[in-house]
């Protein structure tokens, strides 16, 4: 389709929704550069962004909308069915991008999973608002299940570590502060309790701190150097979060439509680069963090590109919402 003046201004509009999210993480990254900001300030921040800022904003958003919204068993079979096709891919590519086997489960991890509590939820309300993070949290909490018990599957299969323990792995998904601020918010919708106003307010306010802050300390954590090692691996994963889920999403709407706020909502979830929990991940296993780390990086450079065009064309043809 030629590139036409509507074309450009849908570009500009995609760029108000993307921009400011890349902007305040390269402000991260010039600080901790600067020194401003510090390893400890990134490591007190992120602790203060999971366990309270992060579950209060999802308590919040799941407590105080209609319940009927909230649960829409199309999106998170969308979102599902991207998860799963994109492992499928990663998994049987992998052969042809990686040739140690410990590596292979880092590359599929990085290139499914994706960074959607911070910068998919950032996004979602940076086009939509409250009305795009509460449409985003449940799936969300949903997706997160599943990459949790993915990612232990495909880096248990290529390290050699323990059996892998359902029982183990439910209790670490029930202990997590957003799986837990999540529930808690739809306890809270479904028993038709009202929340004072004053709590209300306070979340509110946290919550705007909260992705702010997150996205300086993703920033504050980049690492540009030595990108060189492990480059075609990382770029190819890559590639595989940030270009293939959403074409996989795209082609999915076309058998499977939904109203165009959702599809916006869901592809730019699915367009996210990948999750900074995959380095915690492959950290903790003793895998190849260099590898983790770089798809980390060039997937997150990488999406402000695809995130923008990609959208800018969806609304072009009516599929979302601007």
């Amino acid at each position: 389709m030629p590139l036409t003046p509507d074309i450009f201004s849908l570009l500009e509009v995609a760029l108000n929704v993307t921009a400011p999210i890349f902007i305040i993480i390269t402000l991260g990254f010039w600080l901790k550069q600067k020194k401003i900001i510090t390893q400890e300030f990134i490591q007190v921040s992120s602790k203060l962004i999971f366990n309270i800022g992060l579950p209060l904003m999802l308590f919040t958003s799941t407590a105080t909308h209609n319940f009927q919204h909230l649960i829409n068993g199309t999106h998170i079979g969308l979102l599902v069915a991207v998860t799963c096709l994109t492992f499928f891919i990663c998994t049987i590519s992998a052969n042809f991008f990686i040739s140690a086997k410990q590596d292979k489960g880092v590359f599929v991890q990085g290139g499914f999973r994706g960074n959607l509590i911070i910068i998919g939820l950032a996004l979602c309300a940076s086009a939509y608002g409250e009305q795009g993070i509460a449409m985003a949290t449940l799936p969300t909490a949903i997706i997160i299940i599943i990459y949790n018990l993915l990612s232990i599957f495909t880096l248990n299969a290529s390290l050699h570590q323990q059996k892998f323990s359902l029982k183990k792995t439910s209790q670490d998904i029930i202990k997590n502060p957003l799986i837990i601020g999540i529930m808690a918010g739809l306890l809270v919708n479904v028993a038709g309790i009202t929340i004072p106003s004053m709590v209300i307010q306070t979340n509110l306010h946290l919550g705007k701190m909260t992705l702010p802050l997150a996205l300086l300390a993703i920033g504050g954590s980049l690492n540009f150097l030595q990108l060189k090692e492990n480059f075609r691996p990382a770029f190819m994963a890559s590639l595989y979060k940030v270009v293939l889920s959403p074409l996989v999403l795209v082609a999915l709407l076309f058998i499977w439509p939904v109203e165009p706020m959702a599809a916006g909502v869901l592809f730019l979830l699915t367009a996210s680069p990948t999750a900074t929990a995959s380095f915690i991940m492959v950290k903790a296993m003793n895998g190849n963090t260099d590898l983790a780390s770089k798809v980390i990086i060039i997937s997150t450079l990488l999406s402000l590109f695809t995130i923008t065009l990609g959208f800018a064309l969806l609304v072009s043809l009516g599929i979302a919402q601007g």
